[in-house]
């Protein structure tokens, strides 16, 4: 169980939950029970408190971010606000699974080649393993993103920023940028044989 998130009820008074367990709050249906079916897996790598100045007096909302992947190739970052900590953290679930991405994934579970993601001032760089493999060497919210995207053997070092969101963010973004043979011969309109040969 990861360590726990303090945040303030909406009638103020303190409450303390896990990741997941307000992951295992969302997934039980929260409003209208309804549960979910797939294979997907949802972990939150954030809650913060959000303060609206309003004319009447300030407005206290959360703020859910949360990854989703199967663990097969499928990943996604969503984030969404609220006035309860489990209706931010169901946006969230929501919002990821719309903005799924397919990753490739080599046989040693690691990503093809070396790549660079950038998401405004986050910078990530992602290296492949070695053929031994040397498992996922990363921090923070980019670890979460590869673990449910399915690697194994990557490393994946921040520059430049700590936010949370954005680190996410710019590994979603380095996970784009991936190519493969086959990918890279059918932009070309070749065979892959032609494409190695060259």
């Amino acid at each position: 169980m990861g360590p726990p998130v303090p945040v303030r009820g909406t009638t103020g008074a303190p409450v303390v939950a896990s990741r997941r367990g307000v992951a295992a709050m969302a997934r039980q249906g929260g409003r209208g029970g309804r549960g979910r079916n797939d294979d997907f897996e949802e972990q939150v790598v954030q809650v913060q408190r959000v303060t609206k100045v309003c004319k009447g007096g300030n407005t206290l909302s959360f703020r859910a971010t949360v990854v989703v992947g199967n663990r097969k190739g499928s990943v996604g970052v969503g984030v969404a606000k609220a006035k309860e900590v489990v209706v931010a953290v169901e946006k969230a679930i929501r919002r990821a699974k719309k903005d799924l991405i397919r990753v490739p994934i080599t046989r040693n579970g690691s990503v093809p080649h070396e790549t660079k993601g950038r998401f405004k001032a986050g910078k990530v760089v992602l290296c492949p393993s070695t053929p031994g493999g040397f498992g996922v060497v990363a921090g923070g919210s980019p670890r979460v993103v590869l673990e449910l995207a399915g690697y194994r053997n990557v490393s994946c070092k921040q520059v430049g920023c700590s936010n949370v969101l954005t680190n996410a963010k710019a590994c979603i973004e380095g996970l784009k940028s991936l190519k493969t043979f086959e990918g890279v011969a059918k932009e070309r309109g070749i065979s892959v044989e032609e494409l190695i040969g060259n």
